[in-house]
């Protein structure tokens, strides 16, 4: 049983799952591959290295398609840099230096054009490449950044945690080829998925 999936989702979701399907077919192995970026998972598929795909929805053509849930975006603010139960405006989150992770390509783009949507622009004052290297900045004060929730989870300490002033999620779901002949054992994998998420 072949898995493609992003960090945020392998991390937070596919362990459950996993854990149900090896509970019931104990024999089955699984094989989780690791993408950086969503355009991955859905070549693995295309190309017959994995069966099973977790993404960000929509999909492009030639998949079936199932919705998970919606993961939220949030802003992670400096410690102590605003009140705890203050709501968030645009012209605060506008006032924090911005960093931006090179390698979330979509999620950059969903950001701005929400912002976007609004009138607003972000002030993007780093740039870098993992989210762990974001969250620590964050923590240490150089700036702000806007990510979905699971993927800045586990939040470091003190960084606070603000919905934005008009929200904005991304759809997870799974993905299967519509092309091609697939093993049962995918199908087993997708019906135990269907009783954790109720789908």
């Amino acid at each position: 049983m072949r898995i493609a999936s992003v960090r945020s989702i392998t991390t937070h979701v596919l362990p459950k799952i996993i854990r149900q399907f090896r509970n019931k077919f104990p024999t089955i192995n699984v094989v989780i591959s690791e993408c950086d970026i969503y355009v991955e998972v859905e070549q693995a598929i295309r190309e017959g290295q994995a069966d099973v795909g977790f993404t960000s929805l929509p999909a492009t053509s030639g998949f079936e398609v199932w919705e998970l849930f919606q993961d939220e975006f949030v802003a992670l603010l400096p410690p102590g840099t605003i009140q705890p139960k203050t709501t968030l405006t645009w012209e605060q989150l506008a006032s924090y230096p911005m960093i931006l992770n090179l390698r979330s390509p979509r999620h950059n783009q969903s950001v701005h054009d929400h912002f976007s949507q609004f009138g607003q622009t972000l002030k993007i004052d780093y740039k870098v490449r993992e989210d762990s290297t974001i969250l620590g900045m964050v923590q240490q004060g150089l700036g702000a950044t806007v990510m979905a929730r699971l993927v800045a989870e586990p939040i470091p300490e003190g960084v606070q945690i603000k919905s934005l002033p008009v929200p904005l999620k991304r759809t997870i779901g799974v993905i299967i080829s519509s092309d091609i002949l697939l093993p049962r054992t995918v199908f087993a994998f997708l019906d135990v998925l269907k009783e954790v998420w109720r789908i």
